[in-house]
């Protein structure tokens, strides 16, 4: 069971994301589609220069954290203004993506992996 993590805060100020004292987009490697994940929530409400982000994110990989970062700005910003949750919803910002890695089952290699089948 593998999942991401987070802490956000916003603060009303110049724009700019953090992770642990690291610009968001050194630490995602310049990665176009995981910062793109980040920016949508802000986006969609027009506050790209509004808000200074700071974020805890722990476990999983980088693209499962940049997910949890876009899930916790947009439930941030749910709390700055209830009016925000339809255009957010619309995006699908406010949607936790429930899926899980499936448990290694007894006798078989991995989750689903069976042996290889010997009729003799």
């Amino acid at each position: 069971m593998h999942s991401s993590c987070l802490t956000e805060e916003l603060l009303l100020q110049v724009f700019e994301i953090t992770k642990c004292e690291i610009k968001v987009g050194e630490y995602l490697q310049g990665n176009p589609l995981w910062l793109q994940y980040i920016k949508v929530p802000l986006a969609t409400l027009g506050y790209e220069t509004s808000y200074d982000v700071f974020v805890k994110a722990h476990g999983g990989g980088l693209s499962g954290q940049a997910q949890a970062i876009s899930l916790g700005i947009a439930r941030a910003l749910l709390k700055v203004s209830e009016d925000h949750r339809k255009p957010l919803r619309k995006e699908g910002l406010l949607t936790r993506d429930a899926r899980r890695v499936e448990r290694k089952k007894a006798g078989l290699h991995k989750a689903r992996k069976a042996p290889q089948f010997s009729k003799r």
